[in-house]
């Protein structure tokens, strides 16, 4: 009988770096992302809070305008300015018209002349 053959095996060598490169950028790539991910959820969620708190401060200040309008239409009206002018100011309404004649130094009576 013969020997047996052995087969000879090439000697096996320490991988080396550039099999494990692919899998750590691949890792940081997906670290990267999902941080980035995180922080523009965070921008948009304070974005959408900043809207609203604009859109309630907006309505807040119609409501206060079309108030102040009521006011001012209260304070402009007619019987108000009548009432402060009498109250406030002493004026009256008067009683006969008195023209004054531009001619002569002394007013004459309204009405027709006697």
């Amino acid at each position: 009988m013969s020997a047996p053959m052995t087969r000879r095996l090439p000697p096996r060598t320490a991988p080396t770096g550039g099999g494990l490169m692919l899998p750590l950028l691949l890792t940081i790539a997906a670290l990267v992302s999902a941080v980035w991910v995180v922080q523009i959820k965070h921008g948009n969620r304070a974005l959408t809070n900043e809207q609203s708190r604009l859109r309630d401060e907006a309505d807040h200040l119609e409501v206060e305008w079309s108030q102040l309008q009521l006011e001012e239409a209260a304070h402009s009206s007619h019987a108000r300015i009548e009432q402060i002018a009498r109250e406030q100011l002493k004026m009256i309404e008067p009683r006969e018209t008195v023209m004054v004649s531009g001619r002569s130094g002394a007013p004459a009576p309204a009405g027709g002349g006697q």
